[in-house]
């Protein structure tokens, strides 16, 4: 890891600990030539806060972009918030962290990820809207401050609906439904 990666790495968990104010369980996951990803959990007895650390050490960009531009190019971590302590949910929290590194995905508010699978043993939930997550973004010399994008859960049911309506509508549907979006075992919103 290069000094400056560094240097943000350090900036962006004092962020969260400022937050948080508490000091986090941690987990790391290697991905074949990246360097690893953390997946730091904070607890506020009502939910149990995921938030990645790791993927805001690179710029986020097209691939087919010759020159990436370090003080421009976007830079970000993930923040998922659930009920109780799902199993393997950090992992699958750093495998979506991992994604711009490995695949070249560009993540910003509105988007959709999926893993086609459960976030977690028991989860209906496979994936999931990225929207604002009520942290600052993190400002770094040289670089383009890193976004703290949430991970907002939602079914492949859900996911397949907003590819065609659009995410904001997926969330005001949430939102009309009084949705539990921490509960990672809920039935999809109705949406027909």
């Amino acid at each position: 890891m290069t000094g400056a990666s560094s240097d943000i790495l350090h900036l962006v968990e004092a962020a969260y600990r400022q937050h948080f104010e508490t000091v986090p369980a941690r987990a790391s996951v290697s991905f074949l030539g990246l360097d690893p990803i953390e997946v730091l959990r904070y607890a506020d007895g009502r939910q149990d806060h995921y938030l990645s650390l790791g993927m805001s050490r690179y710029p986020m960009a097209d691939p087919a972009e010759l020159v990436i531009a370090a003080d421009s190019a976007p830079r970000a971590e993930l923040l998922l918030s659930v009920a109780g302590r799902p199993d393997l949910l950090w992992r699958k929290l750093a495998v979506l962290a991992a994604a711009p590194a490995v695949e070249g995905a560009v993540y910003q508010v509105g988007n959709r990820v999926d893993l086609t699978e459960p976030l977690c043993p028991g989860s209906r939930c496979t994936g999931g809207v990225l929207a604002t997550a009520g942290l600052q973004p993190v400002t770094a010399p040289g670089v383009a401050a890193v976004q703290i994008l949430r991970v907002l859960p939602a079914t492949q049911t859900e996911l397949a609906w907003a590819r065609v309506h659009g995410s904001e509508q997926l969330q005001q549907r949430w939102l009309a439904a009084g949705t539990d979006l921490a509960d990672l075992t809920r039935d999809p919103v109705e949406l027909s």
